[in-house]
C-alpha cells in the first residue's frame, strides 16, 4: 500500500542520531533481533567479493524468505566497527542499510491509511528529546511523498481515534494532578466497556466523551473520583509494587552479555541484579521505600515529564489497536506505566536521591523490551484489569 499522508509528533522534529558518541549505541546492544528484509538480503547476495560474503556471513534465515543479523557477538553487532561506525553504512552508504537499520529510532507505521512517525523511547537521546520539554506535545498531519512499508495496514475504527484523542487531552489537562490523570482515564475507559456495539455504539462513544470531557472542570473532582473507588486497601501497595516490577523485570531479560564499548556497562549490571532480585523474590526489602524516596519527589517536581510521556505514550504504542476491552487496554497501558516507575526504583534503590540522567536511564533500558513485548502489556493487563483504579491510587503513593 502507498501512503502520501503523514502524522506524528511535533516532537520528533529535529531528532539526530548521535551514532558513536550515543552513552548506549544500539548497535552495542545485545537485546535487540533484527530482522533484513528479503529486498535488502538479495542487495546482499549480488553484492559479491570480500564484503558480500563477510555480511552474508553475519545473517542467519530464520524462515521461509526470512533473515536476521546473527546473535551479537561479544555484545555489539558483529558488523559494527571498532570506530563505532556500521560497516554496510560505512562502506557501501545508507542505500544498503535493511529497513530496521534505516529508521530506528524512528518509526513508522501503516495506519488506516496514514503513515504515522514516531521516536522510540528505547533510545535515551529520544527521551532527551521527546519529554524533558515544558512545552506541550502536539500532533500534526503532514503530507509525504508516496511510500510503502512492509508492515501491515492496521485498520483503526474512527471511534478508537476519538477515544485515543480524548486520553491525550485528558494526560494533557493541566489543572488535574498526575493521579487525577490516571484515575480519570481509568474511569473513562471502565465506562466505555459498558458500551454494546449495535447501531448506536458511535453515538453511545461520543455521548460518553462529551459527559466525561464535563466532568473533568467539576469542583471537588477527586474526591468524588476516589468515592468510586470504594475501599482501597493501602497494605497492599508494596505487593502491588513488586508484582509490578516482577512483571516488568521477567518480561525484559537482561542481555546475555553486558555491551562492551558503551557508558553505561554498569546500568546494565544493576539491570541482571534487580532482575535477579524479582526471580528470587527479594523486592519487598527495598522496592517501597525506593517508590517514595525516589520516584515520588523526581515525579512531582518534573511533572510535565510525565505528562509528556502519557500524551506521547497513548498515541505511540497502538494499545487500543487489537481490543474492544477499553478497560483492559487500559490496565495494561498503565500497568505498563507504573512499571516503569517500580522498575527505575528498583534499579536505583541504592541511591540517596534521583537526576534526571538516571530517570532517562530508567525508562529507556525499561524500553529496550517492553516497547516491543505486546506479552508485557497483556500480562499487565491480566494481572490487574479487575482492581485497575485501586491499583493506580495504591501505586501512586504520595505522586501529585
Amino acid at each position: 500500500m502507498t501512503y502520501t499522508k503523514g502524522f506524528m509528533s511535533n516532537s520528533v522534529h529535529g531528532f539526530q542520531c548521535t551514532m558513536g558518541a550515543c552513552e548506549d549505541n544500539c548497535c552495542r546492544n545485545t537485546t535487540w533481533s533484527i530482522t533484513v528484509d528479503p529486498e535488502t538480503y538479495k542487495k546482499y547476495a549480488n553484492l559479491g567479493g570480500e564484503l558480500g560474503e563477510h555480511i552474508l556471513s553475519c545473517i542467519e534465515e530464520t524462515g521461509e524468505g526470512a533473515y536476521k543479523f546473527k546473535e551479537f557477538d561479544h555484545g555489539h553487532c558483529p558488523l559494527l566497527t571498532d570506530e563505532g561506525l556500521c560497516l554496510i553504512h560505512r562502506d557501501l552508504g545508507e542505500g544498503y542499510l535493511c529497513h530496521t537499520c534505516t529508521t530506528y529510532p524512528r518509526i513508522w507505521s501503516p495506519f488506516n491509511g496514514y503513515a504515522e512517525h514516531w521516536l522510540s523511547l528505547s533510545c535515551p537521546d529520544v527521551i532527551r528529546h521527546v519529554l524533558y520539554k515544558k512545552k506541550k506535545i502536539t500532533f500534526i498531519e503532514f503530507p509525504m511523498s508516496p511510500c510503502s512499508f512492509p508492515d501491515p495496514n492496521v485498520s483503526f475504527p474512527a471511534e478508537k481515534f476519538q477515544i485515543r484523542q480524548f486520553l491525550v487531552e485528558i494526560a494533557q489537562y493541566r489543572k488535574f494532578s498526575l493521579k487525577e490523570k490516571l484515575i480519570f482515564s481509568g474511569l473513562f475507559m471502565r465506562s466505555l466497556s459498558k458500551i454494546t456495539v449495535d447501531d448506536n455504539y458511535s453515538k453511545s462513544i461520543a455521548d460518553a466523551i462529551s459527559a466525561y470531557r464535563s466532568s473533568m472542570r467539576t469542583a471537588g473532582l477527586l474526591e468524588k473520583l476516589l468515592s468510586d473507588l470504594g475501599a482501597i486497601h493501602i497494605d497492599n501497595r508494596s505487593q502491588i509494587l513488586i508484582t509490578l516490577a516482577d512483571v516488568a523485570a521477567n518480561c525484559a531479560l537482561p542481555p546475555k552479555k553486558i555491551p562492551e564499548g558503551i557508558k553505561n556497562t554498569e546500568y546494565y549490571k544493576l539491570m541482571t541484579e534487580f532482575h535477579n532480585d524479582a526471580v528470587e523474590k527479594r523486592l519487598d526489602n527495598y522496592l517501597a521505600d525506593a517508590f517514595d524516596r525516589l520516584i515520588v519527589p523526581y515525579v512531582n517536581a518534573n511533572r510535565y515529564v510525565f505528562e509528556n510521556y502519557l500524551a506521547y505514550s497513548l498515541v505511540s504504542t497502538k494499545f487500543l489497536a487489537d481490543t474492544d476491552d477499553f478497560a483492559k487496554a487500559y490496565a495494561g497501558f498503565a500497568g505498563e506505566f507504573l512499571a516503569m516507575f517500580a522498575y527505575t526504583a528498583g534499579l536505583f534503590h541504592a541511591n540517596e536521591t534521583l537526576n534526571d540522567d538516571e530517570m532517562i536511564i530508567g525508562m529507556y533500558l525499561y524500553h529496550r523490551k517492553i516497547s516491543h513485548s505486546v506479552a508485557v502489556r497483556k500480562a499487565l493487563a491480566d494481572a490487574f484489569s479487575d482492581n485497575l483504579l485501586p491499583l493506580l491510587f495504591c501505586a501512586l503513593g504520595g505522586i501529585n
